[in-house]
């Protein structure tokens, strides 16, 4: 399978933002979905650790990442309209869901969620994502990245954002290895490295989607 979707949940969004990382999401050359819940979760405190940033980002990346608009933000949107101080309680997730199950039956070979390393081991939530999604933590990804020498240095990155938001997380070691294929396959993203491994670890055999 081919991945031609990248959907992120909030937390990635701010790691990235926080260490000027964003355009990260776009050396794919893939479609990159933000749902309309996870803009809202990132951006509703102005002074929050990301929001700005991604706003600003976002304004100049109209033409290369979209936001998707998703059933379960309007009803969300509905509900803050009668109370203004709701809290999201996990819609980022619902509403990543949503967009990836929609693009799927609509004919995408493949997704990649981006899902925050502190976070990743929310069993519930995976049981609302479909089985061609392939799920990655945000150093997982970073570190893909490196290996298709696409970035030079993911540690640098992940160093740069808050220190709380990866004080425990799993190290991966990168490989050199050649540059990517066109295409970006599940199982190319995968092999030849230790990324597999630690998606086992995390996730069991349902982490891994070839």
């Amino acid at each position: 399978m081919n991945i031609a979707l990248i959907v992120t949940d909030a937390g990635p969004l701010i790691t990235l933002a926080v260490a000027d990382a964003l355009d990260t999401l776009t050396l794919l050359g893939i479609r990159v979905v933000i749902p309309d819940m996870v803009r809202f979760e990132v951006t509703r405190h102005a002074g929050k650790p990301g929001a700005q940033e991604l706003l600003a980002w976002l304004d100049l990346n109209r033409d290369a990442v979209e936001i998707g608009d998703t059933e379960e933000y309007a009803e969300f949107s509905a509900l803050l309209a009668l109370n203004p101080a709701l809290r999201t309680r996990n819609r980022g997730e619902m509403t990543a869901a949503e967009i990836l199950a929609r693009e799927l039956a609509d004919g995408v070979d493949a997704g990649l969620l981006l899902f925050e390393d502190s976070d990743v081991r929310k069993t519930n939530f995976l049981v609302r994502i479909p089985d061609n999604v392939l799920i990655l933590s945000t150093s997982t990804f970073l570190h893909g990245l490196q290996r298709r020498q696409l970035i030079p240095d993911a540690e640098l990155i992940l160093d740069r954002a808050t220190p709380p938001r990866y004080a425990a997380r799993p190290r991966v070691l990168p490989a050199r290895l050649p540059a990517a294929e066109p295409r970006i396959s599940m199982s190319a993203w995968l092999d030849r490295s230790g990324a597999s491994l630690l998606l086992i670890g995390m996730f069991g055999s349902r982490g891994m989607r070839l």
